[in-house]
């Protein structure tokens, strides 16, 4: 199921759709009589990818999932009931010839620094760190940044976040948490991990709008003259989101 899952949200990517539309009007046009179908979908693929690539038509969705819990506040009065600090993970690779924090990824590193940040407030509560992806770059960077080792549990069996909001919760038990991941995923896992009956505090991190007061909104950008790879990097992960929020309710995780 959860090789599927993948697959089937990989097909669904904006991206992925419109490269697959690209590859079959290129084989019609160079194998095929079929020529006005083949150029029907080369147009309609480069639409797209022109579409993409403005990162305003993206804005309105991203800001949806990325404001809709707020980052954690360092001074709130119920710091003490906090036990736990959990990190989802956001891969890595282990590597002989990069520093480690250049062995994980843009998304790990900075769920994993906003995690040290609110270790400096919580200095009782454990950091549990889920990536099961050499999980170990994570903990080296931790204790590199100052956490003692004997803070750091690790979760490295499940295989995504519905499975990691279960495998979690056998380790948290009734405690509350704070929960760090990326901005676009906070809804999601949040959803996932209430529904396990986890009593947890959004952490959000890893922002793609970055909003210089809580009023603001990122501005559309429909009407800019120059596209940008940005737009690319939002359509997929918006969308990404959506379908996992959607497969989580048709299966009843969220």
């Amino acid at each position: 199921m959860f090789l599927i899952k993948k697959i089937v949200s990989a097909l669904l990517l904006p991206h992925t759709l419109s490269l697959a539309l690209l590859g079959i009007g290129v084989l019609l046009l160079w194998f095929s009589s079929r020529r006005r179908l083949a150029q029907t979908l080369v147009t309609i693929s480069a639409l797209g990818f022109f579409l993409l690539s403005y990162a305003g038509w993206w804005n309105f969705l991203v800001d949806r999932l990325e404001y809709k819990y707020p980052v954690f506040d360092s001074d709130r009065k119920d710091l003490d009931e906090f036990r736990w600090i959990v990190v989802l993970g956001g891969g890595g690779v282990r590597s002989d010839i990069l520093p480690a924090t250049s062995q994980l990824g843009p998304q790990g590193l900075a769920r994993l620094t906003e995690g040290l940040r609110i270790s400096k407030t919580l200095p009782e509560a454990k950091l549990l760190i889920s990536s099961n992806v050499d999980y170990t770059i994570f903990q080296e960077v931790a204790v590199m940044f100052g956490i003692e080792p004997k803070r750091i549990v690790i979760e490295d069996k499940a295989k995504d976040t519905a499975e990691e909001a279960v495998a979690i919760k056998r380790i948290v038990g009734t405690d509350r948490i704070v929960l760090v991941t990326s901005a676009n995923h906070m809804p999601r896992a949040m959803a996932l991990f209430e529904k396990q009956g986890i009593a947890a505090v959004s952490a959000p991190a890893d922002f793609y709008n970055r909003h210089t007061n809580i009023k603001s909104e990122a501005s559309w950008g429909g009407f800019r003259f120059f596209p940008s790879s940005s737009g690319g990097a939002k359509s997929d992960a918006i969308v990404h989101e959506y379908l996992g929020l959607l497969w989580g309710r048709l299966w009843g995780q969220i």
